[in-house]
This record gives structure tokens, sequence and C-alpha cells, in this order.
């Protein structure tokens, strides 16, 4: 929970030394009749206009949902990179120069280790699901086969990471509600249901469906958790996202299909957001902004074929989020009532090295402030929607050693071209 004062006189914020409580500084200031901003406040959406004399200082009561756990998973098939190019190089390079660029391209891309649910790029193993046969020859699997992978293995995943996530002290049956997140895969019953059964949970759970939304749909998914325990102190929600990218690879020779296949990987990633009778300390999910930059909407994609789920990654991307991020993230940090250098942590979704370099020198972030992204691109690559959450709990993970870091902005990028951002506030 969190107090703000709104004084129409002064017109600043002054901090509560109350725990769970806190005001922020902004501009704005409320007079008699002003409707006060519906995303912050639940506890007063008007003020009298009949009254007779304005207040002097208002006090909006505000709750906010607390980050209580976070976990990670990967699959078992786990590789370097360099591995992973030795069997790619038999689809997507057919000269010897071809070879050459993907090397670099390979070598270059910041990754050492990615993770699959299919065996095709552990060579040691000699099986394959999806791309390589036995004599060699090139596989093109349809959206029926590739599905049929991820019906079997998304809900194995989703689960690991839910158990993982769970604290043992947390009774199944006190969680309010759950989302679930994907755009690798999708099927009614779906893994809300999965989850549902193999966990115990209630039967009338409160449930939502993240779908092919991409990268940012884990904020996405906090932003719904926010809403909700701003709604009821009581509520506990599970947010869960699970993505199988490998099941999409392609082996017709395109520079997407090339740019896909050396970039992602799977993974999944869980967490619970308690309202606020919950905690009374932790990081809160404090407020979301999104917006979307139509210029780039041809430049990233997600499109269903027969064959598989086809990623449209141009080259364009880096410049254009290079080009307009900081604009963003300044509207950002206006509404959040935080300057720049109010910002203690970056926790910013690594889409590929470039995108990363890209935000570093639009929004004047230096490298070592992204140090847990560059470190998940190294060790997972991108696995969509989980890769920010497991950026965030690597920094809530090593935040003991930052006492007096407070203030958190994340941020992640997907199609539309869509950046979307979260604050959290650690009290």
């Amino acid at each position: 929970m969190r107090i703000k004062k709104y004084d129409i006189f002064n017109r600043f914020w002054i901090s509560l030394l109350i725990p769970k409580m806190r005001m922020l500084c902004t501009k704005t200031h409320l007079q008699a009749g002003i409707q006060s901003r519906p995303s912050s406040c639940n506890a007063l959406r008007t003020i009298s206009r009949n009254s007779a004399k304005p207040p002097t200082a208002i006090f909006v009561i505000i709750y906010m949902g607390t980050l209580t756990s976070i976990a990670t998973a990967v699959p078992r098939y786990g590789q370097k990179q360099m591995q992973i190019f030795e069997v790619v190089k038999k689809i997507h390079a057919n000269t010897e120069e071809d070879e050459r660029k993907l090397r670099f391209m390979y070598r270059s891309s910041g990754i050492d280790t990615r993770y699959s649910v299919v065996p095709d790029f552990c060579p040691d193993i000699g099986d394959s699901k999806l791309l390589v046969n036995d004599s060699d020859t090139t596989i093109q699997r349809k959206l029926e086969d590739r599905l049929t992978i991820y019906d079997d293995e998304a809900i194995k995943l989703a689960a690991e990471v839910v158990e993982k996530c769970l604290p043992d002290e947390i009774e199944r049956d006190k969680i309010t509600h759950l989302i679930t997140v994907s755009c690798t895969g999708v099927k009614a019953p779906g893994i809300d249901i999965g989850l549902i059964q193999r966990f115990n949970l209630r039967s009338d759970i409160c449930r939502t469906s993240v779908n092919f939304m991409g990268c940012y749909a884990a904020i996405h998914g906090l932003k719904q958790a926010y809403y909700i325990t701003e709604k009821d102190i009581d509520a506990k929600v599970l947010l869960v996202c699970v993505e199988l990218c490998t099941l999409h690879f392609q082996t017709d020779r395109t520079i997407d299909n090339v740019t896909s296949t050396i970039i992602f990987g799977d993974g999944a990633a869980a967490a619970l957001i308690e309202g606020d009778n919950a905690r009374t300390s932790g990081w809160q999910l404090a407020d979301f902004y999104s917006e979307i930059n139509f210029d780039g909407i041809d430049d990233m994609a997600w499109r269903i074929s027969a064959n598989g789920f086809l990623m449209t990654l141009t080259s364009q991307i880096p410049a254009i989020l290079e080009r307009t991020c900081d604009a963003v993230i300044g509207r950002a940090l206006q509404r959040y009532n935080i300057g720049k250098d109010d910002v203690d942590l970056w926790c910013v979704h690594p889409g590929g090295k470039k995108i990363l370099e890209a935000i570093e020198r639009g929004a004047d972030i230096t490298k070592e402030q992204l140090n847990a992204s560059y470190e998940v691109l190294r060790d997972y690559g991108n696995m969509s929607s989980p890769t920010v959450l497991f950026v965030l709990e690597k920094m809530i993970r090593n935040s003991p050693h930052r006492a007096k870091k407070k203030n958190m902005v994340g941020m992640a990028f997907g199609p539309g071209l869509t950046l979307e951002t979260f604050y959290l506030y650690h009290v």
C-alpha cells in the first residue's frame, strides 16, 4: 500500500516514514472536483464538486501487489551455441561462403548456450524431431506435428516452474487467480486447465490466458496481476509463462529463419503476486506504461502457416528502438513520477545483442546497468515472453547486495512495434 498526498498549495509530495506507505514526487496537483488518475487509485475517483471549501490536502490510499516469489526453468536439452551451428549449417549454409557468414553470426550473437524440448541440436544423441533426419536431409514438419510436441512438453515445463515458484507455506486452494502466457502454441483445454489439475488449484479460480502477444507478454501478465491486486488486497495471482520457440525453427533459408534459429530458445518462468494483506516488504508492482510505434509494424511479426509459426525480424528493429526508446522511457518515467536518475535497476528484455546495444545508445544506459540482461542472453538466448522474467529473477536474487536499490524499471519489445514497461518499488 502507498499513500499519496495532493497538496494544492505547496504542490509537492511528502514521504511518509510508515512501512509500505510512501509519496511520489509529481507536478500534478488535485483541486476540488478534478478526477484523480484512474491508473493509480481505486480508493478515490472524484472529489465532490459540492465542497464548500477546497481541501488543503488529500490522502489517497493505493494498494499494490507484492512480487513474493519468482522462478525459472529450462528444458533438458541444453547445447552450446557453436554446437548448434554445426547442426544448423547443414540447413542454412549451401556454400563455404554461406557457412563462413553463418559461423560469424553465431559467434557474434552474444549467446553461449540455449535450451530446447527437442534433441535436434544435440548431435551426440542422434535423434531429431524437427529438422534433420538420419540421412542428413532436412525435414519440413507441419504445424500439426510441431503443436503435438508443444501439447506434450509445454505443460511439463510449466508444471516444473510452478513447482519451483510456489512456496511450501502457500496453500494451493488460496491461489485466487491464474494467468498463463504463451505465443508458441495453443489448444483448449490449455495450459491453465492442466496446471489447475496438476496442482489441485481451485476449480473456481479466475483464469486469464495471454496468447500470441510475443516477447513483451510477461509484462502484460504482470499488469493484469497489478489490476487484480489493486482491487483485491487478498488476491494471490500465479503468473506462468512458457515458450517453446525452437519448435518453430524453419528449414527455408531466409534471413528471418536464419536469425530466429540463431537467437531463440525454450524456457518458462512463473511469479506469485500477492495482495497488500500478505506482505510487509518486497518488490511491489507500482505502475505500467506501454506504447505502439506503428513505424515498425511490419518489422516484427509472428504469423501462423501450414509449416509452423513464422517469425519476421528485420534489421531495422534496433535502429527504430534506438531512435524512439528514450522518448518512450521519458513518458513512462513521467507517469511513474520519477526521473531517470532515480532508477536504480534496469530490467530490459534481451531480444538480441544489437537490441541491447540500441537501448544503451538510445536511452543513455550503460552496459554495466544491463549486465543481467546480457547474462540471460548469454546463458539462454531469447526465450520470448519468459525472458524478461529471467532477468527480473536474476536481479531480485542479487538484490540482497543492493540494499539501497528502491526503483526498478523494466521493458520489453514485441510485435506492433510495442514497447511495454513496468515500475517496481522496493519497500
